[in-house]
């Protein structure tokens, strides 16, 4: 059956980039999937060097800037490069590198992987490094609180030890954000090498604790945890008292490898990056130069020229990371018009309540104008009219975005947040393409 769903998979997606269906980012694997269940883990026994991010925020950027790093090199990379994170998606990028005959050609593959799919994807994909990077509360309706991911990841990284995988657990490094509590506690009982990156970075520390804080509670014993400093949400500098989990001493830090792109949240990616680098065997001077060349993923600040004006697009899709993103505009020196734009479509998670979790208040005395569109622009709006600030509001996202371009002088930047379904809306009507 392997070889039908290979031949059934790379004709779908053929087919699909070939009349412009898609991308053929999910379809081809979910067709071989159906004909080969197993096709994922034929695929993992040709090829050794397999890469997963996992986590809530950052997945999609630290791929793309571990791809640059590896590409610097000279080393061919495979990944899914659209963020289709579930098992058709991987499945789709090995169809991609795959010939005809099923045979893989690349020398790494880096996949972004579902927080909630993790644990599934590891019974038949066996890696050889493995990035947890963080747990934020995302689409509550569908993943539930992050302990229960947290739980489930360290269940299903332990069950390692004892599977009859291709690669042994005792092989695959665990690389972990030492910041984030609850995943610092996923890696602790694990047998494998766990290495840690953090920020350490007390100049980026918030004065005071975010409305939007996960947790403030010990993953382990449920004790309040004491913070040293915070750089947002939980993630800072953390002990708890009781049962004396604490946070680890870290391989890498901020000043070793400086972010190409703005936003704290992005010197996380970079570390993230960096570590999986210095694992193949990267030296730092190259892992530095092959970043001063990154250009952004599709919606992850990434800057869009449209009709003479510099608009750029931060991907806000949770509490955390939407308080990112405003934190990343108002300390921007390129100010302009904001647009926010809400949807609660399924890649958006339908409950939309999260949004008064979300610091909108540091717009009260934002001066450039704001434009309120999407699914749900009248929760959006409704949350606005609390904090006391000026809005536009518009039904249609097309009318919306010539607005805001209007808006937005020559010397200005246009800040556009939007949620997942409504940043692909965005980047169609501003480049013809939702993802690539």
């Amino acid at each position: 059956m392997f070889q039908i769903a290979i031949f059934a998979g790379k004709l779908v997606c053929l087919i699909s980039k070939t009349l412009r269906l898609g991308a053929g980012a999910t379809w081809p694997g979910e067709i071989a999937l159906r004909l080969d269940p197993a096709i994922l883990q034929k695929f993992s026994k040709q090829q050794k060097n397999i890469i997963l991010i996992a986590g809530t925020n950052g997945k999609t950027t630290t791929v793309k800037m571990v791809e640059t790093i590896l590409r610097y090199k000279g080393l061919s990379v495979q990944h899914n490069a659209s963020g289709a994170n579930l098992n058709n998606g991987l499945v789709s990028a090995f169809l991609t590198d795959a010939g005809w005959n099923g045979r893989l050609t690349s020398d790494y593959f880096i996949f972004e992987v579902d927080e909630a799919t993790l644990p599934n994807i590891l019974k038949t994909l066996m890696p050889n490094i493995i990035v947890l990077t963080n747990l934020f509360r995302d689409q509550l309706d569908r993943y539930g609180e992050v302990d229960v991911i947290a739980e489930k990841w360290q269940e299903a990284l332990l069950k390692l030890d004892t599977g009859n995988q291709s690669i042994k657990m005792h092989q695959t490094v665990v690389i972990i954000n030492a910041d984030d509590p609850h995943v610092v506690l996923v890696g602790e009982k694990l047998a494998t090498t766990v290495k840690y990156f953090g920020l350490e970075d007390a100049s980026l520390f918030l004065p005071n604790m975010q409305h939007a804080t996960d947790t403030i509670y010990c993953p382990r014993c449920g004790s309040r945890l004491t913070f040293g400093g915070v750089y947002f949400s939980h993630l800072g500098k953390w002990a708890c008292g009781k049962c004396r989990l604490t946070h680890p001493r870290v391989d890498v830090i901020s000043r070793d490898f400086p972010s190409p792109i703005e936003g704290v949240y992005n010197r996380y990616n970079t570390l993230a990056a960096a570590m999986v680098a210095k694992e193949v065997e990267i030296s730092d001077h190259d892992i530095r130069e092959a970043l001063k060349n990154f250009t952004p993923a599709f919606g992850r600040m990434e800057e869009i020229d449209a009709e003479g004006k510099r608009v750029k697009i931060l991907l806000s899709k949770n509490p955390t990371g939407f308080n990112e993103s405003l934190r990343t505009v108002l300390s921007s020196k390129q100010k302009g018009p904001i647009l926010l734009v809400l949807n609660d479509r399924i890649p958006d998670g339908t409950d939309v309540s999260w949004i008064w979790d979300v610091d909108f208040e540091t717009l009260k005395n934002y001066k450039e104008k704001i434009f309120v569109c999407g699914d749900r622009q009248y929760d959006l709006g409704l949350r606005l009219k609390y904090v006391g600030t000026a809005f536009n509001m518009h039904g249609n996202l097309e009318e919306a975005l010539q607005k805001a371009l209007k808006e937005t002088q020559k010397d200005q930047m246009l800040w556009i947040l939007p949620t997942y379904s409504a940043m692909l809306d965005v980047r169609k009507i501003l480049t013809g393409k939702k993802i690539l």
